[in-house]
């Protein structure tokens, strides 16, 4: 089942992208807790890094996280690097036992769940209701503000059909976290931060909800959750700063290049 192309290390481990994506945080939470060391390269989605032709070798989507592992192998989707990490190192196979097709099932069942009916409309809602009318400057309040309403209803309705349906003991399938748990506290952890930093209340998707918030307390008690949190709060005044000030500026700069364009 486990790979052996890892037995001759011949460069560090290296995971791409920046702490405040909960896509880069989960991929650090499964090699932390697998105790599976790596080194943190900063790419910048923002400021345009990850369309560098250096960054597109990597990644051709232009998208975070990547990895490249001790083998020089390497892998961009976070979920996708996971079940790579789980396939190829016993120790993470902990978190998505690749020896068990039911239990993967379960498994893939939620990850796919809280990917389309949780994570991508919660992407959608935080830069059409909240980012983009605040760093490009468009004048799509009115317009923002009915996608705000339509997306939190639909978002929490799905969280609330997750719950139900989960075992929440405290983690989702029971006393042990797996890979959805780490992919449902990071959504859950960035909807808090961008909640208290657009000044939208309603984006925090744990406030007022007991069950998630037993769960999120669990998750961030855990000491490698800790020290992605840490991580996250130290570089977030460089992140604010391009999220905020800088983003329109490069966008600009990206149409104006545009091939074809002068």
């Amino acid at each position: 089942m486990f790979s052996n192309n890892v037995a001759e290390v011949s460069e560090p481990r290296n995971l791409y992208g920046f702490w405040l994506s909960p896509f880069m945080a989960l991929v650090a939470q499964m090699l932390k807790e697998a105790g599976l060391e790596f080194q943190y390269q900063r790419v910048s989605p923002f400021i345009g890094e990850t369309l560098s032709t250096e960054y597109q070798r990597r990644n051709p989507l232009g998208k975070i996280p990547s990895l490249t592992d001790v083998n020089g192998v390497c892998i961009s989707e976070s979920q996708a690097i996971c079940r790579y990490l789980a396939r190829t190192y016993p120790q993470a196979a902990k978190f998505y036992p690749c020896d068990d097709a039911q239990r993967c099932a379960e498994i893939d069942t939620l990850n796919d769940y809280i990917t389309f009916s949780l994570s991508g409309p919660f992407f959608n809602w935080l830069f059409v209701g909240g980012y983009f009318p605040k760093t490009l400057g468009f004048q799509t309040e009115r317009e923002s503000g009915v996608f705000s309403v339509w997306s939190m209803l639909m978002i929490k309705g799905a969280l609330t059909r997750l719950v139900g349906r989960s075992r929440l003991q405290p983690f989702l399938l029971g006393e042990e976290p797996y890979l959805p748990d780490f992919h449902l506290f990071h959504v859950l952890e960035l909807s808090r931060t961008f909640s208290e930093l657009f000044e939208i209340p309603f984006m925090n998707l744990v406030e007022g909800n007991k069950e998630l918030s037993r769960f999120y307390q669990a998750m961030a008690e855990r000491p490698m959750t800790q020290a992605i949190l840490a991580a996250q709060a130290h570089e977030f005044p460089v992140t604010r700063r391009e999220l905020l000030e800088e983003f329109g500026t490069t966008y600009a700069q990206l149409l104006k290049n545009r091939p074809g364009e002068h």
